[in-house]
């Protein structure tokens, strides 16, 4: 019997960069290019070429305002959640309705 894998769980960084870049080019960008942009402020177009929302990414990444846990087996990302504060992340499917009904707004929010 094989043993169970295991995962570990880090933050994406600049030093965890290259592992997310191999994780979302297998998945051709997510989305078709583009590399979940859309939720953070400024980016609510997702109508990127691939190498224009990989390039956004990389650089929300380096500034330090894009956050995500990556799910890694060994040194492969084979899985990620990008989370945020609403501040942070103010675009989301639906933020008319979900507005509409919310009474507190969350701490963070998972995309």
């Amino acid at each position: 019997m094989d043993p169970e894998p295991t995962y570990d769980v880090r933050p994406l960084t600049p030093g965890t960069w290259s592992a997310f870049e191999d994780l979302v080019d297998r998945h051709h960008g997510i989305f078709g290019g583009c590399w979940c942009t859309h939720f953070h402020k400024g980016c609510s177009a997702c109508d990127l070429s691939l190498e224009d929302g990989r390039a956004i990414k990389r650089d929300l990444v380096e500034k330090g305002v894009a956050r995500a846990a990556l799910v890694m087996d060994g040194e492969e990302a084979i899985a990620w959640a990008e989370f945020g504060t609403a501040e942070e992340l103010p675009n989301i499917h639906h933020r008319k309705e979900y507005e509409a009904t919310q009474e507190v707004v969350p701490d963070f929010r998972i995309t």
